[in-house]
């Protein structure tokens, strides 16, 4: 029988166990890092055949025969088993060796039996950091917020808590005492003031020390680096507080002005592009605005052409705003990234080098904060930045006005005279207002030949009686056009057209639509609508004029379109009520003889409730007590007429009473008519029956 025998220091006085043929002492773990070299056997194999000559012992297995050879050697005549180093329990942490007995012709005297030694841990290793990449927090997150996971990693043994890492942070920059970590190495947000436009990224330095941070243990330092990501918490600002260009009359899709916006957040990114938005005098759809994404610039282009002599001047009313809307704080912005691992690990103490920590995967991100409103209808209020356009006069040309002249005509021959001017239609010099000079005219189109045109005048002739089943008129007119010419070079030339209207007249005029318009404060123009009843060329469009001395404010008309104006006030108003007189003329000019009187409604309006609708609530009619004695009394004289009728048909039928012919004192004479035939009708008295 083969026995086994494995000692620590000293002999611990347990009673050997009988089990069949072996005797068996359970193994003692042994200390890492102990010398036990000089000992002269740390555990004894035995057979019940030791005394047969020629048995010998041997060990196999990891740590003797095999790889690392000779950690365990036995002595074969004795059975005693020695440590030849000293134990790491990095390296293995336990021993599984077999106890051989053979006879010296290599037979096998009984069976093997094991010898398993373990290895006891010791706190020989320090904290290793492995390389990781950057956490990320969005700026203005909550205090509490999970950043990143710091993981190191210790050799020693798992669970023992010489493996058992507790971390801590024992520097920041730059300063701030922005972060915290939980033991464990949770990074969190410790104060809610970060700020990426102060401090983009933070680097702090991280302690993981073993035996659970308790003293007396190993510790290792890293740096993290965490990047502090932009959310939208800059308002976007221009440079100057007004601006000031010019256009020239007459030209459209030119660029008028570049106006640069500067924003504090992360360049480039929706949080600093901007977005420009014209939101005052710009009703008529004169000008436009984008972004120069590249430089955040808004780039104000002029899309349609602007008459000098209609308006000198244009002013605008201009907000910026970020692609996405301002963050108000109202919703958590950052989530939990987490992160295990951290950045190059320093040396600990001395000792076999555990396996790296792998690199966490990184958390899922946190939801995006709630959109704040914009513009006045909701939690951000942009300011608003005035413009001021002044429109440049240039030379101009020759002009018709208006553009289609009606010229009303008969196609009875009798009330036409050939010969004589049916009109005069010269052009407008449009700097002077007056009849252009050094001009000439000519026909454009006349398919028909119906009129002749003097080359100096503009005086307009017929050719012919106007025929009204022409195949040429359309709707009961006649279309022509006229050509006018400078005569200095190069020469200018102005187009208009007549329109000979055979039948119908220009017997209406122009009116508003509307007597009463509601202006909200703080807006400052209304959109003033007319109509004619007339078609053209007698109808729209339609040219408004105020009349100062029956307006109530300081007033002007910009053109909107062809039965529209702006009506635009030039000072501030009070609610109240003013009163605008207009005089409103068709294309012919005409307008009607009572000038036109709009009155404008000024209020502070509440959120979906206009002027006009206040105090609209009308109560129910209520009848009082007069009312209720009134109407008992009518029921009481409706009795008395019925019984005084049902006297009345019980008494004596009348007999007929002769009537008068002359009836003046019974009728009332109105003398309408003439008289009539003096007949005479007999009055029959008949008797009662």
């Amino acid at each position: 029988m083969l026995q086994a025998v494995v000692l620590v220091i000293a002999y611990s006085g347990h009673n050997l166990v009988r089990k069949k043929r072996e005797w068996i002492l359970p193994p003692k773990p042994l200390k890492e890092n102990v010398d036990y070299t000089r000992k002269e056997f740390i555990a004894k194999i035995r057979s019940d055949l030791m005394e047969t000559e020629g048995l010998q012992y041997s060990l196999e297995g990891i740590g003797a025969n095999k790889s690392p050879f000779n950690v365990f050697v036995v002595d074969p005549h004795t059975g005693f088993i020695r440590v030849t180093r000293l134990l790491d329990r990095e390296e293995i942490d336990t021993y599984n060796l077999s106890g051989i007995a053979r006879y010296t012709n290599g037979e096998h005297a009984e069976k093997k039996i094991d010898v398993r030694i373990k290895v006891i841990d010791e706190n020989d290793n320090a904290p290793v950091f492995a390389v990781m990449k950057a956490g990320e927090v969005k700026e203005l997150s909550r205090q509490g917020t999970s950043v990143m996971k710091i993981t190191a990693t210790d050799a020693d043994e798992p669970g023992n808590i010489n493996s058992q890492i507790a971390y801590t942070i024992v520097d920041q920059q730059p300063p701030g005492d922005m972060f915290s970590i939980s033991k464990d190495g949770i990074v969190s947000v410790k104060s809610s003031a970060l700020d990426r436009e102060t401090a983009d990224q933070y680097t702090l330095t991280v302690k993981g020390q073993d035996l659970n941070g308790v003293p007396g243990g190993h510790s290792a330092t890293s740096t993290v680096v965490i990047n502090v990501q932009d959310v939208n918490d800059n308002l976007p600002t221009l440079g100057e507080v007004e601006y000031e260009g010019s256009i020239e009359e007459n030209t459209e899709g030119v660029e008028v002005m570049r106006i640069r916006a500067e924003d504090l957040d992360l360049k480039p990114s929706e949080n600093w592009e901007a977005v420009f938005e014209i939101v005052r005098g710009n009703e008529a759809g004169y000008f436009s605005i984008k972004t120069d994404t590249a430089t955040n610039e808004g780039i104000l282009m002029l899309d349609k052409a602007v008459d000098y002599e209609d308006m000198k001047n244009l002013d605008l009313g201009l907000i910026v705003k970020n692609k996405v809307p301002q963050y108000d704080g109202s919703t958590e912005f950052a989530g939990t990234n987490i992160a295990q691992g951290g950045a190059g690990g320093a040396g600990g103490t001395s000792g076999a080098s555990g396996s790296s920590g792998s690199s966490g995967a990184s958390g899922s991100s946190g939801s995006s904060g709630a959109s704040g409103s914009s513009g006045s209808s909701g939690g951000t209020t942009y300011k608003t930045y005035p413009i001021k356009i002044n429109v440049k006069n240039q030379p101009e040309g020759p002009s018709f006005d208006p553009k289609v002249k009606a010229i009303p005509v008969s196609e009875e021959s009798r009330s036409v005279n050939i010969n004589e001017v049916i009109t005069r239609y010269a052009a407008i010099d449009g700097d002077t207002g007056k009849v252009a000079e050094n001009v000439r005219y000519a026909k454009g189109s006349d398919p028909g030949n119906w009129f002749t045109i003097d080359p100096i005048t503009a005086d307009i002739k017929l050719n012919k009686v106007p025929d009204r089943e022409s195949p040429y008129l359309i709707n009961g007119t006649y279309y022509a056009k006229v050509l006018c010419f400078t005569e200095d070079m190069p020469a200018k030339t102005a187009t208009g057209t007549i329109a000979i209207q055979v039948e119908d007249f220009n017997d209406h005029c122009p009116t508003l639509t509307s007597q009463i318009q509601t202006l909200c404060i703080p807006e400052d123009a209304v959109i003033v609508n007319a109509k004619d009843e007339d078609f053209s060329p007698n109808g729209s469009p339609f040219t408004f004029e105020i009349i100062p001395e029956g307006t109530q404010g300081k007033w002007q008309v910009e053109h909107f379109n062809d039965t529209a104006a702006i009506l635009r006030a030039k000072e501030t108003l009070w609610p109240g009520l003013y009163e605008v007189t207009f005089v409103v003329k068709d294309q012919q000019g005409k307008a009607c003889p009572e000038p036109e009187k709009v009155t404008v409604q000024v209020c502070t309006c509440e959120e979906g409730v206009m002027c006009g609708d206040r105090g609209n609530t009308k109560k129910g009619a209520e009848l009082g007590p007069a009312g209720i004695g009134l109407l008992f009394l009518g029921l009481l004289l409706l009795l008395l007429f019925l019984l005084l009728l049902l006297f009345c048909g019980c008494g004596e039928a009348a007999g007929f009473t002769e009537m008068p012919f002359d009836t003046k004192s019974h009728l009332i004479n109105y003398r309408t008519e003439g008289q009539g035939e003096n007949t005479e009708v007999p009055l029959l008295n008949i008797p009662p029956q």
